[in-house]
């Protein structure tokens, strides 16, 4: 017969199901319940490893599957934020009094940019058709790693970038307003302060010469794609975003 403190455990256990509050999509709810109901009583001396082994696996099962988890840990230990090819870094980027363009950018067309690029293009039907459309730092074949649509005569600029690839972007400045933002099935960051951000290129080396002061900005990913939109209000931004195609 189990010992009444056995019993107070895994009935701890089986409740503990209950306030699992999961952010979504995938929901593991269903699943970390199942493993917690599944969970064999222990001895009284067990008690704690046992609490803390469920807690590490709940913790490892959100951090593996949420980006928006696995980011908002990341920071916590090292004070540095890695979400959707964006480094967020605590502290000021050094600007540079001209900032220059990205490495090797050049004006294109969008369908040469749709060609050309490794990675699906897309345009919010919110803006229509980009005034200018950039490549940026090609690898040797002459495919972009950026593709830049400019509207509103460069005031507002949406930067899609291959996500496979390195961290793309660094930003100093990190505000206690910047929030997560649900983009249907994607989760972006929205940054409402203007804020520094340089370059990174492919080989992960910064480019002092491309920091610069940045507007506004919601940043998220969606499959191999991270996307950057800068110069609109956040409710503009959004519906921009949800808009692309």
């Amino acid at each position: 017969m189990a010992e009444p403190r056995e019993d107070a455990l895994a009935e701890e256990l089986r409740e503990a199901a209950g306030w699992l509050a999961v952010p979504p999509a995938p929901d593991l709810t269903a699943a970390v319940r199942a493993r917690l109901v599944a969970v064999p009583t222990a001895s009284p001396r067990r008690g704690r490893r046992w609490r803390a082994l469920v807690a590490a696996v709940v913790v490892a099962l959100l951090v593996a599957a949420l980006p928006p988890a696995r980011a908002a840990v990341a920071h916590a230990v090292t004070g540095i934020l890695h979400f959707a090819g964006v480094r967020v870094e605590p502290g000021p980027v050094r600007l540079a009094p001209t900032p220059s363009p990205l490495p090797s950018v050049r004006s294109a067309g969008l369908d040469e940019a749709r060609r050309r690029a490794r990675f699906p293009v897309r345009v919010p039907t919110r803006l229509g058709v980009p005034d200018d459309v950039r490549l940026a730092d090609p690898d040797p074949d002459g495919a972009p790693r950026v593709v830049s649509l400019l509207y509103r005569g460069g005031t507002v600029r949406i930067d899609e970038f291959d996500g496979r690839l390195d961290m793309a972007f660094l930003k100093g400045q990190l505000a206690d307003d910047v929030r997560w933002v649900e983009l249907g099935p994607d989760t972006g960051l929205w940054f409402p302060r203007p804020h520094a951000v340089e370059y990174l290129d492919r080989n992960g080396t910064p480019h002092e010469e491309t920091a610069r002061l940045a507007g506004p900005t919601l940043v998220w990913d969606s499959g191999t794609v991270t996307y950057r939109i800068e110069g609109l209000t956040y409710d503009d931004a959004v519906a921009t975003a949800t808009s692309l195609s």
